[in-house]
């Protein structure tokens, strides 16, 4: 009964994040190419097996998270962990390869007990890229985690950020 009562609220929450559709999409930096489409692409885990080794991403005070792989470096910065229903969350990330910034994309992964449950948006850009999420009320009260999904010159880097959106 337990397990039934889990597998009905992860399909919950899959609806709900795909109900997300405010999150992503809104490039603020000059040196950014966008594209809009969903990804359909397979789970993380998968397309870092077939790259190089990822460093767990490392979570710093002030909203930073790190992560390093094949000489690339890229960070996710946020706001807070506690984004508001209807209000623009603000994340960015930078991408460099020997201090230099370098040629990079992102895609999203949304998290749910370790499980990823949906995937958006796909953007390419060049050391700095800007975005910004408003998160649906349906997500109120699950701990999430977004997941930024680093790509650059053969390395994979997963930038995992825990959230709890709140009213």
């Amino acid at each position: 009964m337990r397990a039934c009562r889990a597998w009905r609220l992860l399909g919950g929450l899959t609806a709900v994040l795909l109900l997300c559709d405010g999150c992503g999409g809104s490039s603020t930096h000059s040196s950014t190419t966008s594209s809009t489409g969903a990804s359909a692409q397979q789970p993380s885990t998968a397309r870092t097996a077939s790259t190089q080794a990822t460093r767990p991403s490392t979570q710093a005070q002030g909203g930073v998270v790190t992560g390093s792989a094949g000489g690339v470096t890229a960070t996710l910065h946020a706001a807070d962990h506690s984004p508001r229903v209807g209000r623009l969350w603000p994340i960015r990330f930078t991408a460099t390869r020997n201090g230099r910034p370098a040629r990079a994309s992102v895609a999203y992964e949304y998290l749910f007990g370790g499980q990823v449950v949906a995937h958006r948006s796909h953007y390419a850009f060049t050391g700095h890229f800007s975005d910004t999420f408003q998160w649906p009320a349906s997500a109120v009260g699950y701990p999430l985690t977004l997941r930024a999904v680093i790509v650059s010159g053969g390395a994979t880097i997963n930038l995992d950020y825990p959230v709890q959106v709140t009213q």
